[in-house]
């Protein structure tokens, strides 16, 4: 009777806060690559790591197939999408457009929320310094979206979301190659406050399309190691 409760056939809100608990789980650790690209997710392993059942597990995998986290094969499982240039390029080619547009119609900035950019720059400096890898990941994702936030465009500000979702790996990975993302921050925030959105959003582009230049090679360089692994195999 409680694996019927958690597997959804009864208690269906008890069930879908079940799902979201290992799809959090599975996500968060594709994110931050304790999933690695192209591993074989184990649902056994996984249910038995949430303290669950099978359902759920299958559940979650299928909602991280939509969010294109991962792929079934036929007769072989579920696995971890590998990251591609292709990829990279559509999911920021998106991004440069909608989030410059949106700084462009953001209203204008007050004293207090200038203040308030300034305040998180000071604590993305701090765990830069610290190589705290998960607070730079959140200061950077407020900073952004404090931002976005002012365009007053829910529709805008909820693609935007789904399309960080689908970027967020590639952050991540940035993360190891940059060591200016504050400059380039900070350098937002000041036309910002001096009310040049539109040399605001022209920085943030700029911020955008460094983070593919950085990534691009090692991407590039792990997938000619897929494509040799490949020919090997045939």
């Amino acid at each position: 009777m409680h694996t019927d409760k958690i597997d959804g056939r009864e208690g269906s809100g008890f069930a879908t806060s079940i799902v979201e608990h290992v799809l959090q789980h599975l996500r968060d650790g594709i994110i931050e690559g304790r999933f690695p690209s192209r591993s074989k997710l184990l649902p056994n392993q996984i249910a038995a790591s949430c303290g669950t059942s099978f359902i759920p597990v299958r559940e979650a995998l299928r909602v991280l197939e939509a969010e294109g986290f991962v792929k079934f094969v036929h007769n072989r499982g579920a696995f971890v999408t590998s990251l591609s240039i292709e990829d990279l390029e559509n999911i920021y080619e998106f991004r440069i457009d909608l989030e410059c547009e949106a700084v462009r119609r953001a209203t204008p900035f007050t004293s207090d929320d200038n203040a308030y950019l300034a305040d998180l720059l000071t604590y993305s400096t701090t765990a830069n310094k610290q190589n705290d890898k998960l607070s730079q990941l959140a200061l950077n994702r407020d900073f952004h979206f404090f931002i976005y936030e002012r365009a007053n465009s829910p529709r805008r500000l909820k693609v935007i979301n789904e399309l960080w979702l689908h970027s967020a790996r590639y952050q991540r990975l940035s993360i190891d190659y940059r060591g200016d993302a504050d400059s380039q921050h900070r350098e937002i925030a000041e036309n910002l406050s001096s009310g040049n959105h539109v040399g605001a959003a022209n920085a943030l582009k700029n911020h955008l399309q460094n983070t593919i230049d950085l990534i691009r090679p090692e991407i590039a360089s792990n997938q000619a190691d897929l494509d040799v692994a490949n020919l090997a195999i045939l």
